[in-house]
């Protein structure tokens, strides 16, 4: 169903999405891959008491975050999320550095989720293996690879040029199935595991109370990146299902955050559950990616059960692919129609009623991704996580301001004041940590420069559009921000 458009000359999209749509493109974001590469380091770095304490924590943390994005998202459920919640705070030039700084995260994640998909593929299907038909930077780039990670990245381009609906449906089956795999594994590791294994609860030796900080503190500080996801939610908001009232907005960004951090917990707690200490870290020293599904291998002989777990991550994968496509073409495209750039990106399909521009933009590049290899993408992947910070600390930021220049803006959600002041001190300080080159969590050198190019050519995006915009500041407020400018 189309929504009625109240003010003309603003293009809309479908209204379709349910609240369990919203939930399961949030969480189905936030997990990807990551439990399956990175969970033997986080036991290894903090215990198993550790890890999990740096993940509640990190959720504890999250959850102010997650109520600023509730409060704006169901006062102003526009497409575009952070754009539109830093236009009305900050005018158009903050919300169009916000914008384009998400964009770098949402563009360069799709890529590599695509690449993703077909290295996962191959470990899944190791006889179908192709010989190497070429390199980028020493990793080689197969047609066994090649095919899935193009094939799927053409499968959710089509999903999303098709319509919400189907991509919201699609969605719900990839996290259904997923969850299954994972329920299975989960049985199979609650019969086989033992107690014993759990120690150490933290990581390093003597006095508990003297590692345990340091345990927590060592995962606890990458832990928010694999968090990242519930912000997707706001990006289609305009597309709510006109049965929705917009305070469930606010509540699916807290109840995808809440699922992942559960998720999370579980996976460390079967890992430790499986295999010591001792015997975890002979595998990631051997530096094999995948040490739950190498452990069902190696350990139980139970092949079956290591290709469910990378089934599990590979449905992970195309969750995380589909929800984040769906995301930068919605941001593009409310880019566009807001004339920050160029009204390509703001047409949508006649009869679909999707942003048909923004999605071949976003698939063209999906599609690439696969023949370039994760070697070049490597310096704007790690870009992701300073901006999707960067994008959290403006809507916190956001959400403060408001609160003073729109006291009679209608919150369906209200976040405390206590809630926006927290998410504002974490989100800036773990922006800090990724900037100080002596921080643990420094980006890099060559992740800062490739952010500073990225800004650089978005400041003169901008001023091209600003020389050449075709909408007045109230035109604009109202492309942008519809009947809430």
């Amino acid at each position: 169903m189309v929504r009625n458009n109240s003010i003309q000359g603003r293009v809309a999209l479908e209204r379709s999405i349910t609240f369990k749509d919203y939930v399961a493109i949030g969480f189905g974001v936030m997990i990807g891959v990551g439990w399956v590469v990175y969970s033997g380091q986080w036991l290894i770095s903090g215990g198993t008491l550790g890890a999990v304490l740096a993940f509640i924590v990190a959720g504890i943390l999250f959850v102010p975050v997650g109520k600023c994005y509730a409060e704006l998202t169901a006062a102003m459920p526009v497409t575009g999320g952070e754009l539109a919640f830093a236009f009305k705070a900050f005018g158009p030039f903050g919300a169009f550095v916000t914008a384009w700084v998400l964009a770098l995260a949402y563009v360069s994640v799709v890529p590599f989720e695509t690449i993703a998909i077909g290295a996962m593929t191959e470990a899944i299907l190791p006889r179908l293996v192709t010989p190497v038909l070429y390199e980028v930077q020493g990793y080689p780039i197969r047609m066994s690879a090649l095919v899935p990670g193009i094939l799927a990245g053409l499968w959710v381009a089509w999903l999303n040029w098709s319509g919400a609906r189907d991509t919201a449906r699609f969605q719900k089956i990839v996290i259904v199935a997923m969850l299954g795999c994972t329920l299975l594994f989960v049985a199979i590791a609650v019969v086989r595991g033992d107690l014993a294994n759990f120690r150490p609860l933290f990581a390093g030796a003597g006095d508990w109370w003297r590692f345990a900080p340091t345990s927590v503190l060592a995962v606890l500080v990458v832990v928010p990146f694999f968090l990242g996801g519930f912000d997707c939610i706001p990006q289609a908001a305009e597309e709510a299902g006109l049965s929705m009232k917009p305070r469930q907005l606010g509540v699916a960004i807290l109840t995808a955050i809440a699922v992942g951090v559960c998720f999370y917990v579980v996976i460390i707690v079967i890992l430790s559950y499986l295999v010591s200490g001792e015997e975890l870290t002979r595998i990631v020293e051997r530096k094999d990616e995948l040490p739950l599904a190498v452990v069902f291998r190696e350990k139980f002989a139970l092949d079956w059960a290591a290709t469910t777990v990378l089934v599990a991550a590979l449905l992970g994968i195309i969750s995380t692919l589909n929800g984040i496509f769906m995301a930068g073409t919605r941001l593009l495209f409310a880019l566009g129609r807001g004339g920050l750039l160029p009204a390509w990106f703001a047409q949508i399909h006649p009869q679909r009623h999707t942003p048909h521009n923004a999605v071949q933009f976003v698939g063209l590049i999906a599609v690439l991704g696969p023949f370039v290899g994760s070697a070049a993408l490597s310096l704007i992947v790690n870009s992701v996580s300073l901006a999707f910070v960067g994008a959290f600390l403006m809507t916190g930021l956001s959400t403060l301001r408001l609160r003073r220049l729109e006291p009679g803006l209608k919150r369906p959600y209200h976040a405390g004041t206590i809630n926006i002041w927290v998410a504002i001190v974490v989100c800036a300080a773990l922006c800090m940590l990724m900037l100080i080159p002596a921080s643990p969590a420094f980006a890099g050198g060559g992740t800062i420069a490739v952010f500073g190019v990225w800004l650089t050519l978005g400041l003169a995006l901008y001023l091209y559009e600003s020389r050449n915009n075709r909408l007045s500041p109230e035109q604009q407020s109202r492309q942008i921000l519809g009947d809430y400018s």
